[in-house]
């Protein structure tokens, strides 16, 4: 498929956007810029898919849906558990400009901020239970505090003792991609 390709600014964060010529027909495609990893990724599953991001400069692939509707192609397939995760793009007929751009773009965005939300929310939660879990053991002496590394001699996520804390942790990453933290402390109660 022959196509020609002008990236255009959307003047809306984490977002980017193009106007294309594809198969002679005149579309719009915008999509965001946040990575999407497969959940069970990022709740620590290596093996997993990790983080599907396009940069803004950066266009995915379009398909024409039953020579009818552009479909934008921006998910891939996690190996393991089968889940497609992928940026949020929308596709529109023609070259849009001005407020029509700009209500397209907030769209993609808003769509993008729900899902990394959602998934730091999970993330948390899941970091949750395993804090909580692991000052419960230790209460219940089903758990001894030799049992645990000590903050700072891991470098692997998971859960540590910070002197009469128990500190689950991850990595994660930021809206752009780069690599950011997350711990949940609970003081153990034993």
């Amino acid at each position: 498929m022959a196509r020609t390709i002008d990236i255009i600014p959307t003047g809306v964060p984490h977002t980017s956007a193009a106007h294309l010529v594809a198969s002679g027909d005149d579309i719009t495609i915008v999509w965001s810029t946040i990575p999407v990893p497969c959940e069970d990724w990022l709740l620590g599953d290596i093996t997993s898919q990790g983080p599907v991001r396009y940069a803004s400069d950066e266009v995915p692939d379009v398909w024409k849906s039953n020579n009818h509707y552009w479909i934008p192609l921006t998910e891939v397939q996690c190996g393991r558990c089968g889940q497609r995760v992928g940026p949020w793009a929308l596709v529109r007929d023609g070259h849009l400009t001005g407020d029509e751009l700009t209500n397209l773009a907030n769209e993609v965005a808003e769509l993008a901020n729900d899902e990394y939300e959602r998934l730091q929310n999970k993330l948390i939660a899941s970091l949750t239970m395993d804090a909580e879990d692991t000052v419960r053991d230790l209460a219940e002496g089903n758990l001894t505090r030799d049992e645990l590394p000590i903050i700072g001699t891991t470098e692997m996520p998971g859960v540590v003792l910070d002197g009469n804390d128990v500190v689950a942790w991850s990595v994660t990453f930021d809206k752009n991609g780069n690599d950011d933290f997350v711990e949940v402390v609970r003081p153990i109660t034993s």
